[in-house]
């Protein structure tokens, strides 16, 4: 059997909305993730694709605890860390990290690369000493195509793709097991892209990482994930291989995003249908009553505007969330 990392149950975040001048009262919920469910095997990567405001950053946010979960259970190596306090939580910390989608705004402007890599080796006390964070942060530098003299300079000396390998540097300084990667190679020229993926890859082969990758370049999570759950306005609607998704999409939302996905053979490019959704994606703040995807979607059914389907399993590693799918 294969070894579960994390275990995601029921995951919710909700973000009140307040009115009033002396005495606030909670008006709405933004239900930026609503009863999300999934779970990664050790050694492998999950990757969470959707449109921009579906909660895709907020799940990964939550499941690191950058932000307390509403309520649902984040199980990581068999504990249940959803409801720990900081001083508990501190040995996880180690064991989890996150590459930001910015790295300008993730770095540290006034200080060093060198200050940068070494501090988390020296808080979690992965090195007794300075020096020899210093030595391990030149060994970094090199791992992730840097100089070391390099460790000498400021972020705002680099270049994008530069300091996107800083960032790495800097999660891997303290050898955790899980990296989230948050939209790691949005910001980067697509030969820059190829790079800092084929480094993930690398170290990923290495070191035995499990990824939880986020992005919107469906062509990428393709080609680095073996697990794809796809999200629609806080939940996840279809869920599988990431090959068997790709080849077949159930949900009609999945459908439409994937045939968005541009094919390099010409010939298959003009023969296929592209599907152009109609309208905007609703407001998480008062979403449509049975599916949230029924006001755009082409096949929908008198039930769909109903009642919200069950997040179903259909075959051995498929789960759906559609009346159209039996």
């Amino acid at each position: 059997m294969p070894e579960i990392l994390l275990n995601v149950q029921g995951l919710k975040k909700y973000f009140p909305i307040k009115q009033g001048f002396l005495v606030k009262k909670v008006v709405a919920q933004i239900k930026a993730v609503d009863d999300v469910s999934f779970e990664i095997v050790k050694g492998t990567t999950f990757a969470l694709v959707g449109e921009s405001g579906c909660g895709k950053t907020t799940a990964a946010r939550t499941i690191l605890r950058l932000t307390d979960p509403t309520s649902g259970e984040i199980t990581f190596d068999g504990k249940d860390i959803s409801k720990l306090r900081y001083k508990d939580l501190l040995p996880f910390r180690r064991r989890m990290q996150i590459v930001f989608q910015d790295p300008m705004g993730s770095l540290n402007p006034r200080m060093t690369v060198g200050q940068i890599v070494t501090e988390p080796m020296l808080f979690h006390g992965v090195v007794k000493t300075k020096q020899e964070a210093y030595e391990k942060a030149k060994e970094l530098m090199e791992m992730v195509g840097l100089k070391t003299f390099h460790l000498d300079r400021y972020p705002h000396q680099f270049s994008g793709g530069q300091r996107q390998r800083i960032a790495v540097a800097r999660a891997i300084s303290i050898e955790p097991e899980f990296l989230v990667l948050d939209e790691p190679t949005s910001s980067l020229d697509v030969s820059v892209q190829a790079q800092i993926i084929n480094l993930f890859l690398e170290f990923q082969e290495k070191f035995g990482f499990t990824y939880l990758f986020i992005s919107h370049n469906l062509g990428l999570v393709r080609f680095i994930s073996d697990t794809v759950g796809i999200m629609y306005l806080g939940r996840i609607v279809e869920l599988g291989d990431t090959d068997e998704i790709f080849d077949e999409p159930l949900h009609p939302y999945s459908k439409a995003l994937l045939s968005a996905t541009p094919i390099p053979d010409p010939k298959v490019e003009k023969a296929r249908q592209r599907i152009i959704l109609k309208g905007g994606v609703p407001s998480p703040i008062s979403r449509p009553s049975g599916c949230f995807f029924n006001p755009r979607c082409p096949y929908k059914l008198e039930i769909c505007e109903k009642e919200y389907p069950e997040f179903k399993k259909i075959s051995q590693n498929r789960w759906v969330a559609c009346h159209l799918v039996k």
